[in-house]
C-alpha cells in the first residue's frame, strides 16, 4: 500500500455566516452534468487536436474521454483506483496511472481513437505532468522514492531521479526546470530537465499544500513556514528562497495560481474566519488585495477568453467567479459535490468541474463573458493583439527577453528566444506569446 499518499482530503464544517458580493448575468451558469462512471472525479485534462477531456473516476474505477461538442463519453476504460491524467500533444498520447493489485502502473491511451493502447508496469506511480518542450512524462513514483521520466515517443524508460516521497510537480518554463516536493521534509527539488539530474535541493520550511510558477516575475510560490500559513517565493534563476509572504494568523495556502498576463499570483486560503483568496503582486511579492470566498477553497482556473478566474469551494458546493485582476468577486455559481478540480477549455466557452463527492457527474459551466441587464458588457477579457501565423516550425520572436508561449488552457507550453524558434514539436492550434514586463501579449497561431 502506499505510504500514505498526501491525499489531504480535509472536511471542515462550521456555521458561520458567508457573504459573498454576487453580480448578476456574467454568463456562467451549469450548463450539463455528465455521467462519467463513477464518483470522485478529477485528473481533467485536455486534448486540442481531437476536442476532448480526459479525466478519472476513483471510485468509479475508470478512466473516460468526453467529447467537448457533443458532452458524450466516447470511452471509458476500466482501471482498478485510477489516479492521475495527463496529455501529450506530441505524441497524441494520454496517460493515466493507477493501482494494480501490489503493483503501480500507467495506462497508455491513443489520443485519435481514444482506445487503450497497452499499461505500463512503474511501482508507486502517483501523479504526472507532461514537459512539451522534450515530450518526456515525469511521474512521481511515491512508495519507490524516485521520479521517473519517460519517453513519450516510444513510451521507454529513460532515467529513474531518486527523490523521497514525491508528491507534486510544476515545470518552470524559462529554465526548463522541474520543482518537486518531497512529502518526508518538506524540500523542493529542482531538476535540471536536459540533464534529468537534481540540481539543488531548497528547503522553504513547511510541507506541500500548493504551489505554482510565474513565468513572467520567474519565481516560483509554495506553501511557507509555518505548516502552509504563508508563501515561500523561490527565485526562478538562482534557486534560493529570497521572501516569505505571511498570510493573516491561522490561514493556508490551499491552492494557487499564477496569472501572468496580469503579473499576479492567486493563493486560495483557508481560515479561522471566512476563507480567502489573495492576490499577490508577483514582481514585488506583495499581497495587493483579498476578496471572501466560500469555504474550504480547493482549486483554481484561470481562463484566457473570458478574462477571469475561478475558485472551486469544496465545502459550499460552489464556484466564485473572480476578475482577473483580483479586485472584486463577480458572481457566484453554485455546483455539487465537493468541487475540487477544474479544468478551463476557452475554445468550447466551458469550464469542467471535477469533485470529490458521491455522484458520478462531471459538471460543465458556461464560461463566457456575459451581458448585463442594460445591454453592456459586464467583463471584458484582456485585449490581445492580432494573431502571428507560424506555417509549422519557424517562429521568429524579436523580443528583448525570453517569452513562452500560453495555450488557451492558461498553461505555458513553449519557451521563446530572441531570434529563431523551432515550433515543429508544437500542436496547431492558438496560442499567447507572454513577453515581459510592459510588452503586450498577441496571439500565434500555429498551423498544420
Amino acid at each position: 500500500m502506499l505510504k500514505g499518499v498526501a491525499r489531504r482530503v480535509r472536511a471542515r464544517c462550521f456555521l458561520l455566516p458567508l457573504c459573498l458580493v454576487i453580480a448578476v448575468g456574467l454568463g456562467q451558469e451549469v450548463i450539463d452534468s455528465v455521467d462519467v462512471g463513477g464518483p470522485n472525479v478529477a485528473g481533467l485534462t485536455f486534448n486540442a487536436k481531437a476536442g476532448v477531456v480526459y479525466g478519472r473516476c476513483l471510485y468509479g474505477e475508470n478512466f473516460f474521454a468526453l467529447d467537448c461538442s457533443t458532452n458524450q463519453v466516447l470511452a471509458q476504460i476500466p482501471l482498478w483506483e485510477p489516479n492521475d491524467v495527463a496529455y501529450s500533444a506530441t505524441s497524441d498520447k494520454a496517460y493515466c496511472t493507477f493501482f494494480s493489485y501490489g503493483e503501480d502502473s500507467i495506462l497508455v491511451v491513443d489520443g485519435s481513437t481514444q482506445s487503450r493502447l497497452y499499461a505500463l508496469p512503474m511501482p508507486g506511480a502517483t501523479s504526472v505532468i507532461w514537459d512539451s518542450v522534450s515530450d518526456h512524462l515525469y511521474v512521481n513514483c511515491y512508495v519507490e522514492d524516485h521520479v521517473v521520466v519517460l519517453d513519450c515517443q516510444s513510451d521507454s524508460v529513460i532515467t529513474r531521479i531518486p527523490i523521497d516521497e514525491p508528491v507534486a510537480q510544476t515545470i518552470n518554463t524559462r529554465w526548463h526546470k522541474l520543482y518537486v516536493h518531497n512529502d518526508l521534509d518538506g524540500s523542493v527539488a529542482v531538476i535540471d530537465m536536459v540533464t534529468n539530474q537534481v540540481s539543488r535541493t531548497i528547503h522553504p520550511g513547511s510541507n506541500w499544500y500548493a504551489s505554482c510558477y510565474s513565468e513572467v516575475a520567474d519565481k516560483y510560490f509554495c506553501s511557507g513556514p509555518p505548516e502552509g500559513e504563508g508563501v515561500a517565493v523561490i527565485d526562478g534563476a538562482g534557486d534560493s528562497v529570497i521572501k516569505q509572504i505571511r498570510l493573516p494568523q491561522g490561514y493556508s495556502a490551499e491552492a494557487m495560481m499564477a496569472v501572468d498576463l496580469e503579473s499576479l499570483v492567486m493563493v486560495a486560503a483557508y481560515g479561522s474566519g471566512y476563507d480567502t483568496v489573495y492576490t499577490l503582486d508577483a514582481r514585488r511579492d506583495s499581497i495587493v488585495s483579498s476578496l471572501v470566498v466560500g469555504r474550504n477553497p480547493a482549486a483554481l482556473a484561470f481562463s484566457l477568453a473570458s478574462g477571469v478566474v475561478y475558485c472551486a469551494n469544496s465545502s459550499s458546493h460552489s464556484l466564485t467567479v473572480i476578475a482577473a485582476d483580483g479586485t472584486q468577486v463577480l458572481s457566484e455559481v453554485q455546483v455539487s459535490d465537493y468541487p475540487q478540480n477544474l479544468l478551463v477549455v476557452p475554445a468550447f466557452e466551458k469550464l469542467y468541474v471535477g469533485h470529490s463527492g458521491e455522484t458520478n457527474m462531471l459538471y460543465i459551466v458556461r464560461d463566457r463573458v456575459g451581458i448585463s441587464e442594460s445591454g453592456q458588457t459586464r467583463l471584458t477579457p484582456p485585449a490581445i493583439p492580432a494573431a502571428t501565423l507560424v506555417g509549422g516550425r519557424a517562429f521568429r520572436y524579436e523580443g528583448l527577453g525570453p517569452a513562452s508561449l500560453v495555450d488557451a488552457c492558461g498553461r505555458e507550453v513553449h519557451n521563446i528566444a530572441v531570434g529563431n524558434n523551432d515550433l515543429s514539436t508544437l500542436s496547431p492550434g492558438v496560442y499567447v506569446l507572454v513577453a515581459g514586463q510592459g510588452v503586450a501579449p498577441r496571439k500565434v497561431v500555429k498551423l498544420r
